[in-house]
């Protein structure tokens, strides 16, 4: 396992490497199969969840990146599903409130052009309409994208499944241990 320390000022620190890493390497890690546990130096705290939630979402949205992403997914889910929910909730909002930040910012030029009158108050309103359809048209991409890798990974993980398996196993090695200890009482 690489233990990764997260400084005050944000830097990581691969201990076994001893040198400052980017998040870059973290991905990297991951997609070579390379466990990974980040601490927060000051705390002692284990950030892994939200270090591997980092790098998730600084990633590209191309076809080849979110096949990359499943490993990471595949991580969060297998470390820590409660917590990982609550940190992809938190992206999803961050992003929900970026969009909007970008909303209102992409109005304020509009504003601006209209004001020096480089475009009509009908012209801003034609072209903040077709903004809003491609900001809808690609948060339902997004969205789409998402839930089709989550349920990917959990088909691939398959948490149910083994959970059965290994009960089935405890329950088999459980009888067997029995049937010994009757024998040995029994001699």
């Amino acid at each position: 396992m690489k233990l990764i320390k997260r400084y005050k000022n944000r830097r990581l620190y691969d201990t076994e490497l001893k040198k400052i890493i980017k998040l870059v390497d973290v991905r990297r890690y991951i997609d070579d199969g390379v466990e990974v546990k980040v601490i927060d130096n000051a705390s002692g705290n284990d950030i892994t969840v939200q270090t591997l939630v980092t790098v998730l979402s600084s990633s590209t949205h191309d076809k080849k990146s979110l096949t990359k992403n499943q490993n990471i997914i595949q991580k969060l889910i297998s470390e820590k599903g409660a917590d990982v929910m609550d940190a992809m909730k938190k992206l999803m909002l961050a992003a929900v409130g970026a969009a909007n930040l970008s909303k209102e910012k992409i109005e304020e030029i509009f504003d601006e052009l209209v004001k020096k009158g480089e475009m009509t108050s009908g012209e801003k309103t034609e072209a903040m309409k077709k903004m809003a359809d491609k900001l809808e048209t690609s948060a339902g991409k997004i969205k789409d994208s998402i839930e089709t890798k989550v349920t990917e990974v959990k088909d691939k993980i398959n948490l149910g499944k083994r959970v059965d398996e290994l009960n089935k196993k405890i329950e088999d090695l459980t009888a067997k241990l029995e049937e010994i200890s009757k024998k040995m009482e029994s001699n």
